[in-house]
């Protein structure tokens, strides 16, 4: 990289030291006049120290540089940014590719157990460094194959620092049967609407009220008016379930919301001050590993970034009102399943006051509500006395 000075020149005569220039193979790369006394000019960092030795009595000013002077001058007046920036981005590189986390998926813990110890036997544990693709591959088939009688699949997924590891298991045949006598009694009070009852005796009949704990399928199955034997009662019962739901609602709402979009950051942090790109205009950081200097106010480490929403809404009170609702709707929908549902709605008390709404609600659901319930055996027998 070529080297220039700028440089002011002042005295008399200013065409004879051009020439005197020339005469001495000065290669003048640029020439501003300022006056009849005073020139500026451009040369190359090689040719100055002949231009000290010719100069005589003109007085010569360095105003400026060029090139790889230049580019030197702002490395040293730089140089303990340039060495942190670095220094940074070795950091970075080397939390990217080191593990700080393994989750396993699964819901067999003590398999998980075998899994996490065989996992570390292979090198992949906290604070490790990630592996390549040919070796996670090599390092399932092997898993696979010593736990080839519990194991169907496991996949290894680097995202970001962690490690998650999905484990399905291998299923089992079981022909054991269940032999606990059971009847199947109502979870909650309500109106029958559909029975199906695959073992046992049904006992009441669809649009009749039961009362929550009622024997609606029972596993002892009566003739003649005693009872000749116990199974295990079973089957789906569904039943039209009331409720009486109240809610206050604020006319002016404030809510943040977390998205799911987050992102890992590098980030420098002076003082209180953060150094950080961003791509979210709000949003909440959880540190992953930093590095301190205990001398100055400086850390450097890496983040990650949760994008979060912040709604401030105001409302009329007939829109807080409908606002009410959807949300009693949707929060009794969240408790159902897919094949139950909201019969019919009914307001039945609504205020407004103060800087809130009031709202009495009576909800019907269909729903399900049979669920098995041991027999006990002191009551049986005296069934089978009557």
């Amino acid at each position: 990289m070529n080297s220039y000075l700028i440089i002011k020149v002042n005295g008399r005569n200013i065409p004879k030291f051009i020439h005197r220039c020339k005469d001495n193979k000065i290669n003048i790369l640029n020439i501003n006049e300022i006056s009849n006394r005073e020139i500026i000019i451009k040369i190359n960092n090689k040719d100055y120290d002949r231009l000290l030795k010719i100069k005589t009595t003109y007085k010569l000013e360095i105003i400026n540089n060029e090139g790889f002077i230049k580019f030197k001058e702002l490395v040293n007046k730089n140089i303990i940014l340039i060495i942190m920036s670095f220094l940074g981005i070795i950091f970075l590189i080397f939390l990217s590719n080191t593990i700080f986390n393994i989750e396993i998926i699964s819901t067999n813990n003590d398999l998980n157990e075998k899994i996490k110890k065989e996992l570390e036997v292979y090198g992949i544990k906290k604070y490790s460094f990630k592996k390549n693709y040919k070796e996670i591959s090599k390092i399932k088939e092997k898993i696979k194959e010593k736990y080839n009688d519990y194991i169907e699949w496991i996949e290894i997924t680097s995202i970001g620092t962690k490690y998650e590891i999905k484990i399905v298991e291998r299923k089992k045949n079981t022909n054991t049967q269940n032999l606990e006598y059971t009847n199947v009694v109502a979870s909650k009070s309500g109106v029958i609407k559909k029975i199906y009852a695959e073992n046992g005796m049904k006992m009441v009949e669809t649009n009749t009220y039961v009362n929550k704990g009622d024997i609606i399928i029972s596993g002892a199955i009566m003739k003649d008016e005693s009872v000749k034997e116990y199974v295990h009662a079973k089957g789906e019962v569904y039943a039209e379930v009331w409720y009486n739901v109240n809610i206050e609602f604020p006319l002016s709402y404030t809510e943040k919301i977390y998205t799911n979009n987050k992102s890992k950051a590098f980030y420098i942090k002076i003082g209180n001050k953060y150094i950080e790109h961003s791509k979210y205009d709000s949003f909440e950081r959880k540190n992953i590993k930093s590095f301190k200097n205990r001398l100055i106010p400086f850390e450097i480490g890496i983040e990650t970034l949760r994008e979060v929403k912040i709604i401030n809404d105001k409302y009329t009170v007939n829109e807080a009102k409908n606002k009410a609702i959807e949300k009693i709707k949707e929060k009794v929908l969240q408790s159902l399943d897919k094949d139950e549902y909201i019969l019919e709605e009914k307001t039945l008390n609504f205020t407004a006051k103060d800087s809130k709404i009031v709202l009495d609600m009576f909800i019907s659901c269909f729903e399900k509500i049979g669920e098995e319930e041991k027999l006990i055996e002191e009551e049986n027998t005296e069934e089978i006395k009557e």
